[in-house]
């Protein structure tokens, strides 16, 4: 299949709002020559940054908690702990993004930030591409009282947690949002292999 992906034949806009959906319409050939067309509903949503933030003076982590409409469209607690992200506004580079979010969201002025790559979190259905970073603040670093842009329509908590825990509540599953887990245990995999001290006990 790789060798012979799909084309793309047409798109019709569907709804343009805070996301935009299109449905496309692809068109495939197999390999006795048959042509088959198939739809799609794709969901533009931007791109976005991810940063977990870490104050290693006091060994915990920076997260923030904020309601979502997805969780709640499906009658679920609406509350998701999670890293800081952020889309990405025009003409801004992953990094400065990451940097934007954490001072509106948990008002911290970031230091170096260590680059994790980035993930794709749903390519059936969203064209998203998420830019993960982990990253180092202090009491020293602090901007602003956090807590998102009221315009809109952010009310974001901002959350520490010990280290300990936080590895604890990944190892037990507890972490919910992709993002936040893939940031948590690449920071654990970090400390496995020498890179930034001991894995804490369980």
């Amino acid at each position: 299949m790789a060798s012979n992906p799909p084309a793309i034949v047409a798109r019709e806009l569907i709804f343009k709002g805070w996301n935009t959906i299109e449905r496309v319409t692809f068109e495939s050939t197999s390999d006795d020559g048959q042509v088959q067309r198939t739809n799609r509903e794709v969901v533009d949503h931007g791109q976005a940054s991810v940063v977990l933030a870490l104050d290693p003076e006091r060994d915990v982590a920076l997260l923030v908690r904020q309601w979502r409409s997805g969780l709640m469209s499906v009658g679920e607690g609406p509350f998701l702990l999670e890293a800081c992200a952020g889309i990405i506004d025009p003409g801004e580079t992953p990094e400065i993004c990451a940097r934007r979010e954490a001072e509106e969201e948990i008002g911290f002025r970031l230091r170096d930030l260590r680059p994790c790559g980035s993930v794709v979190p749903s390519a059936g259905t969203l064209t998203e591409r998420m830019y993960l970073y982990i990253a180092e603040v202090s009491c020293r670093d602090r901007v602003g009282e956090g807590g998102g842009v009221a315009q809109e329509g952010e009310a974001i908590e901002i959350v520490e947690i010990a280290l300990p825990e936080l590895f604890r509540m990944a190892r037990a599953g507890e972490i919910e949002d992709a993002k936040t887990l893939i940031l948590v245990q690449s920071l654990m995999l970090d400390r496995l292999l020498g890179r930034g001290g001991q894995m804490p006990a369980s």
